[in-house]
């Protein structure tokens, strides 16, 4: 009878051994997908601000730039302007001298006519010249009168060529004029082409260039707000799974109990240990004995949400409330940006995290007592010099920790 009460009371203990090692465990990987989640969030959010504060500056200069452009595309405005006013000139310049040139022409072409009638004729009578109409003169009489005939031709011809003459150098500056204006327009308006074009690039290039960094502005502070809404969600999910794991301990209680009272009586109705196996309140002690300074305060920095202590490396770590290890990060130097740290629930209510550590002498599942060395100071994960960074979560939202000293 003895021997069976004594496998009874081994099977209650074993029993309750493995609920608490599945309850334990369970929490403790949930806790720190979350957890893992919540400091990637933290990072992007951080690189998200300071990637928005260098977009401001970018902006600022930018504007500047484009303040820049501004100037050079008045410049070039005025320039086009000034351009189209030129051409404008010289095309009336064109019409005034085009006029001119026309009611000149209109007063010389009756004589210009009258040359090219004379021109054919000389062309149609072929070699014919003035000494034979004057040799074939049948009398005296009639040479006197061929001869007087020729002359006033030749004169009447000289006096054409000679208004003709002079037409032509009346009008050589103007109609030189008038080409050069002409050649002169179709330069301006080639280049009034390259500059139009060049002052649409210039205010295609303003427009994109602030629109970009506009955009990239904004969606930086979208994808914020994402990461403010993801980390109340998970806030909150924190919460419920520590309630959680305030009521699994509940149950867990219930049942370690019941173990003990029927291991109990089966041992003949001595309990081997007493039944106060939980904390109340949370009076935490100093988690790092000796040590008093603080480097960064709780919000000390922008998504700052713990108690940064500086000590020496290797400075012993406490507990600083007795509770269960859920979660001790002895593996990954990073840690989500923690390192090396121990994660302990208190009760249903607090829990407290104790992150940076060079090594923890404490494992996921253990009790630990108040003031029980849980490792030692280091300089793991994200830090720039040793110390220890101190959380505490209340409800499953992290606090100032500094209320409770």
């Amino acid at each position: 009878m003895h021997k069976k009460s004594g496998r009874r009371f081994l099977a209650a203990v074993l029993a309750l051994c493995l609920v608490w090692m599945s309850c334990g465990s369970a929490v403790a990987r949930t806790i720190d997908e979350i957890e893992e989640e919540q400091a990637q969030l933290d990072q992007e959010d951080q690189e998200l601000a300071e990637r928005i504060e260098q977009l401001k500056d970018d902006i600022s200069q930018k504007q500047e730039y484009a303040e820049a452009l501004t100037q050079r595309i008045q410049v070039k405005q005025e320039y086009v302007d000034q351009l189209r006013q030129d051409i404008d000139d010289l095309n009336a310049q064109i019409d005034v001298l085009t006029l001119t040139l026309k009611k000149s022409q209109e007063e010389i072409q009756s004589t210009m006519d009258r040359f090219k009638e004379r021109l054919v004729t000389l062309y149609e009578a072929g070699s014919v010249g003035t000494l034979e109409i004057l040799l074939n003169s049948s009398s005296f009489t009639e040479f006197t009168k061929r001869s007087e005939l020729v002359d006033a031709m030749a004169r009447q011809d000289q006096a054409m060529m000679e208004k003709i003459s002079d037409y032509m150098d009346r009008t050589q500056d103007e109609r030189q004029e008038c080409e050069a204006s002409k050649k002169k327009v179709g330069e301006l308006k080639k280049e009034l082409e390259n500059q139009l074009e060049e002052l649409n690039a210039l205010y295609a290039e303003n427009e994109e260039l602030l629109a970009e960094l506009q955009a990239e502005e904004a969606n930086a502070e979208a994808r914020q707000e994402e990461i403010a809404s993801q980390r109340e969600a998970n806030d909150a999910e924190m919460e419920q799974l520590i309630e959680a794991e305030r009521q699994r301990r509940e149950e867990e209680e219930r049942r370690r109990q019941e173990a003990l009272e029927a291991a109990g009586t089966a041992n003949g109705g001595t309990i081997p240990w007493s039944g106060n196996g939980g904390v109340e309140g949370f009076n935490p002690i100093w988690p790092l004995p000796g040590v008093t300074y603080i480097s960064a305060g709780y919000g000390g920095y922008p998504g700052h949400k713990g108690l940064d202590i500086a000590g020496n490396w290797g400075t012993p770590v406490v507990a600083a409330e007795s509770g269960t290890v859920i979660a001790a990060n002895d593996y990954d130097s990073w840690g989500m940006s923690w390192g090396y740290y121990v994660l302990i629930y208190h009760n249903d209510t607090f829990t407290t995290r104790y992150a940076h550590l060079s090594s923890l002498v404490v494992s996921e599942g253990q009790y630990v007592e108040q003031g029980t060395i849980i490792g030692y100071e280091g300089d793991t994960g994200n830090v720039t010099g040793p110390h220890l960074h101190y959380e505490v979560y209340m409800y499953g939202t992290r606090v100032d920790p500094m209320q409770f000293f």
